[in-house]
């Protein structure tokens, strides 16, 4: 897989831009090959169905998934409409790309080198001057695919255990229409919708955290078809070497 960023981003303008929101949304960010050979990656992956039941992550795998009967599905859902209710909740396909390149005896996948790309010196050094953020030193990054029903609630990705800079989508959904829901958007002091973004195809956003954020429903009638690469620039040390080496396999 040959990636590379867009020769053409006006890079201090975008870094002007971070400056005065502390966000921004890059547009174009990968030659347009590099974008559509990472969707392709993506497509090829193991998701899981992720979702909040009380304090406890559940993540089921696509064999736990096909192994459901009707009636086991309808009470997935009542689950993660009780937790909606009441408190955080998210439900989406989710590909764990961190987890599963520092696994232990994993076959290579097509997306490894999407994560070894995001984490090279010529992105890092492109994040690093778009954000004024020098103090990052990796990306982790999990695939995210949002269908019918799937959301995101309300929250700051602050974490008490990582040093999180900033959160990013690298978001690569063709043709999303306006209607479809699936927005990333950021909330206000009054709890309104200051500003949101639709999916696109080979846009990048970044913000820094914490920062409230969610993601709306997608529509019951939207194709399965919001894909993502999503993460955090991180200030501490990978757990292991990128590119991953036989040792931390």
């Amino acid at each position: 897989m040959d990636l590379g960023l867009n020769p053409e981003l006006d890079r201090a303008a975008l870094a002007q831009t971070y400056r005065h929101d502390n966000r921004v949304q890059i547009r174009d960010v990968l030659r347009p090959e590099s974008a559509q050979a990472v969707l392709e990656a993506l497509h090829g992956v193991p998701w899981n169905l992720v979702f909040r039941e009380g304090d406890k992550v559940v993540e089921m795998t696509p064999e736990q998934l096909r192994a459901l009967s009707p009636e086991q599905a309808g009470q997935i859902r009542q689950i993660v409409d009780r937790g909606a209710q009441s408190g955080f909740q998210f439900f989406y396909n989710n590909y764990p790309l961190l987890q599963d390149y520092f696994r232990p005896g994993r076959q290579d996948r097509e997306i490894f080198r999407a994560f070894e790309f995001l984490n090279s010196e010529p992105v890092l050094d492109f994040l690093r001057e778009v954000t004024g953020l020098t103090d990052t030193r990796w990306v982790d990054a999990h695939g995210a695919l949002y269908q019918a029903n799937h959301f995101l609630k309300y929250h700051t990705d602050k974490s008490e255990t990582e040093p999180r800079l900033a959160a990013y989508v690298l978001s690569l959904a063709h043709d999303w229409d306006l209607d479809w829901g699936g927005l990333l958007q950021f909330w206000n002091e009054d709890d309104d919708v200051e500003f949101a973004l639709r999916p696109r195809f080979n846009a990048l956003n970044i913000f820094t955290v914490p920062r409230r954020h969610s993601v709306s429903a997608v529509t019951s009638y939207a194709p399965p078809r919001r894909f993502s690469i999503t993460g955090w620039l991180r200030a501490d040390e990978p757990p292991f070497p990128i590119p991953a080496t036989s040792q931390s396999r």
